[in-house]
């Protein structure tokens, strides 16, 4: 039933027109901001780090609550309501438009119009605009925050609805996601001079708010997703290259999981950064350079459609053997 589900949503989730939760979506945040809690201000100052568990708690509970009201009268319904959640929280298809259309643009040579999807695309997630100078840049920039929107928007949805039985598991996921895109917007909300702390330097200078931090629990909710989609590329692509890659990454990002992925990425496409398109020559004519942008781009979403695929045979042969829990039993 789970994988009859999962498979349903990403199909679903190809045919929806895109924006279609766009308005659930301004509605869950504006909810969830209305339900934040400024501990500071009751005179909780202690446990001011810890007051963004109340959305995520509360996200659970009712969802808890619903589905089991559900389960119990009708398993029908309790199963289009984990499908709605499921299909809320991916955003696969979104992914693969934007790379295939800043294709297009790069191939036309038109840069502006890449960089303004681009720009587009980094907002709608996170409310902040990136800057970036030139197509390499802008290149390099568009893996990097694809592998991220690929693991959270995707993979680890999937991991989460699999691992816990109904849709608690992936509630609660998106719900800590929730609470760290928050946590940069409200820094940023308090001026523009201020930045977000490292969690590296969080764990330096304040252990207990690092321990509680929102980036902590993401970290170690996403640590076995991440991981099986290093082995994943590992798998279908190039298998030492991934594995150094991933080995050199986690020596300089002990507490990130996107850092050592993007690196497992860009070994398997050959792309080492900005300027690597250029196969190490100056004297590329535009055409050429153009060329190999566009062919980078074009081997990442090809390679991330390769992962989703596996991981889709994976969970059927599973499903097959019985090792899926059936959340209507």
């Amino acid at each position: 039933m789970s994988f009859l589900a999962l498979l349903v949503a990403v199909v679903l989730e190809a045919l929806l027109p895109d924006g279609f939760f766009e308005r659930l979506r301004e509605l869950v945040d504006r909810f969830s901001r209305e339900c934040e809690v400024d501990l500071a201000s009751l005179g909780l100052n202690q446990r001011e780090h810890q007051q963004w568990l109340i959305p995520v708690l509360m996200w659970m509970i009712v969802v808890y609550l619903v589905h089991g009201v559900l389960m119990s009268t009708t398993p029908l319904l309790a199963a289009i309501f984990t499908l709605v959640l499921l299909l809320y929280g991916l955003r696969f298809k979104h992914f693969a438009e934007v790379f295939t259309s800043t294709q297009l643009f790069l191939n036309q040579g038109d840069y502006f119009r890449a960089r303004e999807l681009y720009i587009h695309w980094v907002k709608s997630y996170d409310g902040t605009e990136p800057h970036v100078h030139g197509p390499d840049e802008l290149v390099s920039a568009l893996i990097h925050h694809g592998v991220e929107r690929a693991l959270r928007q995707y993979f680890a949805v999937i991991f989460w609805y699999l691992i816990i039985p109904g849709p608690l598991g992936l509630v609660a996921y998106l719900a800590v996601q929730w609470s760290v895109i928050r946590e940069r917007q409200r820094v940023s909300e308090h001026g523009l001079h201020l930045e977000l702390t490292s969690l590296p330097e969080l764990w330096r200078t304040n252990p207990t708010s690092a321990r509680w931090s929102p980036r902590q629990v993401q970290y170690w909710m996403e640590w076995l997703p991440a991981r099986l989609v290093a082995l994943t590329i590992a798998l279908v692509s190039q298998f030492d290259e991934v594995l150094l890659a991933w080995r050199n990454a986690m020596l300089h990002g002990r507490y990130s999981n996107r850092a050592p992925l993007t690196a497992a990425f860009l070994a398997s496409i050959g792309y080492v950064g900005a300027g690597a398109v250029r196969h190490a020559s100056d004297g590329l004519d535009e055409q050429s350079a153009n060329e190999g942008q566009v062919m980078a781009l074009q081997s990442f979403r090809q390679l991330v459609l390769k992962c989703a695929a596996a991981w889709l045979m994976l969970v059927f042969a599973m499903a097959l053997l019985g090792w899926i829990p059936n959340p209507l039993n």
